[in-house]
């Protein structure tokens, strides 16, 4: 076949065919033509491929065409679905199976539906049986036809057929070759004409009628088919029916939102929308709804037509306010709390905007109580009437006491009804309630200098009890350390503890805030050691990074042996609450809370305790939802940044610890956030001051420096991220494999250096994978250098103090200089080679605003003074420790006041924790890596490297 110049003029032209497996295709050609501008036999497939040689001849939408039709093309679809085009025949007959003919169905048909109403102005013909691509001349319409559905019940059966009209006119199509070339929408060639249809009606209600004239319904299916089938007909399309009728509705719709108690702790919120007495789900966009409704033998259907504008005016309305705007489920599923909240506070604007609240027990009344109180001297005392108003009762303020000290919302009205007290009650009135006395006539009574309660919590100078004893530590009563503690705790730890004990006892969820360094979780663990030994075997659960579980774990055995510790990740978790029992501690990561609510919140823990707790700090999120929704006695949270950005941050740990202690989210962004950061309130900011006090105990480092030893030392363990383990797992299987052939082979002391390689390959994955393939992975893809970060983040926030940060890898170095630089926090950088090294020392020295020194081990390993640092972070482990020694000394030496704290970070599970224990077995190794491959060369036997590859 000669090809077709794109030099002389030609016509694109499309052909429509049936392909033996594919069914009906549509495809694009290039056709020659004759001077007389006549179309000749020369022809070629207009394929994507070759479209711009032939340019000149096609318009915008020949190219869309040309495309979507090329993709349609048997090779194209064969290749798609893992065929050889080459090999046509052998793919449709042997690999062309029931479920890849489904998909490439939908596929195609996807397309012809783009394609087919591209085709109005284009030349369109019928495939010959020679593959020329202009047989017949066919003609697409841009007329559309319309169907109506006929339905014809009668005694015994019911029998339907749809009869269609074109240009108003009624057509035959039943066994006249009529073929549908798309199904959704249906468009159909009868008689050389290509149609679709008015009302995007489905080809396959119209399939079963190309070859017959209709279709009987048996009686005895008649129920199901009406119900399944004529339904949708009768919804969707025009329809004639004869022995059942069908009635259409027209009427303004009314709008309500059931209530539903799903399980007593949480409600379904249902948006309905009500034409007539029928009601249907607002969020359903068919315009028009289908209901069949039976009466003894009889059928009839009521056509509802929806006035979709009106509803969508509500939907509108009731977006902005989803009760869980986060969760997948945002009106389905809603915490009774929440949802109380949530129907207090909206139930105003639902009334106003015509939207009823429907109950299916009507028990709660939504009216907001309003509270009248005045006051009136006596003596040394206020004495305060205040009376309730809910409606038509008028109750004294004091019967609500025991509901707001045991935050119980739900309060019983007279006539059986349940009223909601407001979320702001709660930390409104809460003090008020604990310190008030009862007087005569219901009246409550406080102390003069108690006053400032009357319209704020806070505790006033003077006030006696368990605030006055939180003011002045000293009057916090001593507890004994637990007898199975295996360490000796500092003042400042003791004193944590008692405060520990202390907030226990008040029933008080707390924040233990003190500095990164100070110990924060061996006092948490000695509170939970005394917990044991008085006879408490309620587990309790710990939630910290991911990052932080070897940290607990090694202290706890270290510490609290005493303690029995289970570990709650991995695929093989447990998945029964009920298995915690054996143990006192359980250690788990926010996101498996996230993953594992429904299963943790029905556990009741003895303590709840979240480390690293300014994860939670957006109160939106679900990190934060989920904790709040675990059960426990005690609440704890340890964190040195309670206020990380924004004063929100610690209404949502008090949401966890204390809720409704700040009032419900709104209140509190009102009351505290905007005044104090916008408006830089100093009055509301002490006012907030006094009511959390009591609840943060918070030690900073210069604080208790004098208790603290010169040097205090952390191992901290890093947990590696996916991408990284899976790269450390295969560099180490590779070397290993090689280590054992050469053992095997007695060649294994030949190929040492080889070896000491690939040891070096697997500590710099284990500190960074992109320090071998920087152009595969990202920053985040190094589990310790997140945790870096993350240290680093809270060292520089301490506004005293300074960091060095040592490696040995210069290209870790660059990646932390970099991420440095991209951040704007200023430091100082040294290594080999740097010029002004006296320079960069005098800047980190004196200048406060460089809190940060980036060091390599070889070039400010000696000689070099940093006092100002009181942290050194060590990123990677050496051979010989006497090494990092050297680099903390940098600090820690003649003139350094300050305790200096080191941290060396450790990827668990890598070569790094093997070097550790060479470390104690290795004495002899050198100083540095050029040294340490010689000394290893020397002193490393098969066993030693073996070990170390495992």
């Amino acid at each position: 076949m000669r090809l077709v110049d794109p030099n002389i003029p030609f016509q694109v032209v499309y052909a429509v065919y049936h392909h033996q497996f594919l069914g009906y295709l549509i495809s694009a050609h290039y056709v020659q033509l004759l001077p007389n501008g006549s179309l000749s036999l020369v022809h070629q497939g207009a394929y994507p491929e070759v479209m711009d040689q032939f340019d000149s001849g096609l318009d915008a939408r020949d190219r869309e065409l040309l495309q979507l039709t090329g993709e349609i093309l048997p090779r194209e679809i064969i290749k798609k679905y893992g065929g050889n085009p080459r090999a046509e025949a052998d793919f449709f007959l042997s690999r062309f199976t029931e479920e890849i003919s489904k998909l490439a169905q939908s596929y195609i048909q996807r397309r012809m539906a783009r394609i087919l109403p591209l085709l109005a102005d284009r030349q369109v013909f019928e495939m010959g049986n020679d593959s020329y691509p202009a047989q017949r001349r066919l003609q697409v319409l841009e007329e559309k036809g319309t169907v109506l559905f006929h339905f014809r019940r009668r005694e015994q059966d019911t029998q339907y057929f749809p009869t269609i009209k074109l240009r108003g006119e009624k057509i035959n199509f039943q066994n006249k070759g009529a073929v549908l070339l798309c199904l959704e929408p249906a468009w159909m060639l009868l008689d050389g004409e290509i149609f679709t249809f008015e009302q995007a009606v489905e080809g396959l209600k119209l399939k079963p009628f190309l070859k017959r004239y209709n279709i009987t319904i048996p009686k005895e299916k008649e129920a199901m088919y009406y119900e399944r089938f004529i339904t949708q007909i009768v919804e969707r399309y025009h329809v004639f029916a004869k022995g059942f009728e069908i009635h259409t509705l027209r009427q303004r719709p009314t709008f309500a939102l059931m209530v539903r108690d799903k399980d007593g702790r949480s409600f379904a919120f249902e948006r309905q929308v009500r034409y007539g007495s029928y009601v249907l789900p607002l969020d359903d966009p068919t315009p028009v709804k289908a209901i069949l409704n039976k009466q003894g033998n009889d059928f009839s259907f009521t056509r509802i037509e929806r006035d979709l504008k009106e509803e969508q005016r509500i939907l509108d309305i009731l977006e902005p306010l989803t009760p869980n705007p986060n969760s997948l489920t945002t009106w389905g599923f809603v915490a009774k709390d929440e949802g109380l909240d949530w129907l207090s506070r909206h139930s105003p604007t639902l009334e106003r905007e015509g939207i009823a609240i429907v109950q299916e027990n009507p028990q709660y009344d939504l009216r907001r109580p309003e509270l009248i109180m005045s006051t009136e001297e006596s003596g040394d005392w206020f004495d305060i009437k205040a009376i309730v108003r809910i409606g038509k009762f008028e109750i004294p303020f004091l019967k609500f006491r025991t509901h707001i000290l045991k935050h119980k919302r739900e309060y019983t009205l007279p006539d059986g009804t349940v009223a909601i007290l407001p979320e702001h009650w709660f930390s409104d009135y809460r003090h008020l309630m604990e310190v008030s006395e009862k007087r005569q006539d219901d009246t409550l009574s406080i102390r003069k200098y108690q006053a400032p309660l009357l319209h704020f919590p806070t505790h006033p100078n003077g006030q006696n009890g368990w605030v006055e004893a939180l003011r002045k530590t000293d009057r916090i009563p001593e507890v004994a350390p637990p007898k199975g503690l295996q360490a000796t705790l500092r003042n400042y730890q003791q004193e944590g503890f008692n405060w520990l004990c202390f907030m226990q006892q008040h029933g008080m969820g707390a924040i233990l805030a003190d500095d990164m360094g100070l110990g924060k979780t061996l006092q948490t663990l000695t509170l939970l050691l005394k917990e044991l030994e008085s006879g408490v075997e309620t587990p309790s659960l710990v939630v910290l990074p991911t990052s932080l579980i070897h940290n607990w774990r090694e202290e706890a055995q270290r510490f609290t042996p005493k303690l029995r510790v289970h570990v709650h990740v991995g695929i093989n978790r447990l998945r029964d609450p009920r298995m915690f029992s054996p143990y006192h501690l359980i250690l788990t990561t926010y996101g498996i809370v996230r993953q594992d609510l429904d299963m943790l919140r029905t556990f009741p823990f003895h303590y709840v305790i979240l480390d690293e707790s300014q994860m939670i700090k957006n109160p939106e999120s679900k990190t934060a939802r989920a904790v709040r929704q675990l059960v426990s006695r005690h609440r704890l949270s340890l964190t040195g940044t309670p206020i990380e950005n924004t004063v929100m941050d610690i209404w949502s740990q008090m949401a966890f610890l204390n809720p409704g202690l700040l009032g419900n989210e709104t209140f509190f962004k009102n009351f505290y956030v905007t005044p104090i950061e916008k408006e830089k309130d100093n009055n509301r900011s002490a006012k907030l001051r006094r009511i959390i006090y009591p609840f943060i105990l918070r030690r900073k480092k210069h604080q208790v420096e004098r208790e603290l030893p010169p040097k205090v030392e952390h191992l901290h363990y890093c947990a590696m991220t996916d991408a990284q383990e899976r790269l450390y797992e295969e560099t180490r299987n590779t070397y290993r494999n090689y280590l054992m052939e050469l053992i095997t082979q007695g060649a294994w002391q030949k190929n040492k250096l080889n070896i000491l390689t690939g040891l070096q390959k697997l500590r710099q994955i284990a500190i960074h994978p992109r320090m071998v393939e920087p152009e595969q992975y990202a920053l985040d893809q190094s589990g310790k250098y997140k945790e870096v970060k993350r240290l680093l983040s809270q060292v520089i926030e301490r506004k005293r103090s300074k960091v060095l940060i040592f490696s040995q890898f210069v290209k870790m170095l660059h990646l932390l200089r970099d991420d440095l630089e991209a951040e704007g926090i200023p430091f100082t950088y040294l290594d080999g080679s740097t010029k002004d090294r006296q320079e960069q020392v005098h800047r980190f020295q004196e200048d406060k605003k460089i809190r940060v020194f980036l060091i390599s081990l070889k070039a400010g390993g000696v000689g070099l003074n940093l006092t100002a640092a009181d942290y050194v972070f060590i990123l990677d482990p050496w051979w010989n420790p006497a090494v990092e020694n050297q680099a903390i000394d940098r600090s820690h030496r003649i003139g350094q006041k300050r305790t200096v704290f080191y941290y060396k970070f450790i990827s668990e599970g890598t070569i790094e924790e093997k070097i550790l224990n060479l470390q104690h077995r290795k004495a002899q190794l050198s100083d540095d890596i050029i040294t340490v491959e010689e000394d290893i060369y020397k002193t490393l036997d098969a066993v030693d490297l073996e070990e170390l590859l495992k």
